[in-house]
């Protein structure tokens, strides 16, 4: 369901919520401890750098079982009977 505020999705408005509140709570503990700034860039830049890895991972994965669906498709074109299964 999408909802009239900033035109998102509840869940990803939630992900981003959460997001935000993670990076100030990180911010306000470094601060308190006085970590030092770069210190705490390099572990901004890190976990950014993570999550971009997973992300073109993931993005592979899932081409690469597209290809395979694709390549089977034309290999074996009559037996598209059950389209669900892998």
């Amino acid at each position: 369901m999408k909802l009239p505020r900033l035109k998102m999705r509840k869940n990803t408005r939630a992900t981003l919520g959460g997001l935000a509140i993670a990076v100030a709570s990180l911010y306000a503990l470094a601060m308190a401890y006085d970590e030092a700034r770069d210190n705490l860039w390099n572990f901004f830049v890190g976990t950014v750098a993570l999550l971009a890895l997973i992300l073109v991972f993931a993005i592979a994965v899932v081409a690469v079982i597209y290809g395979l669906r694709w390549l089977r498709g034309k290999l074996f074109p009559g037996s598209d009977k059950d389209k669900n299964s892998f």
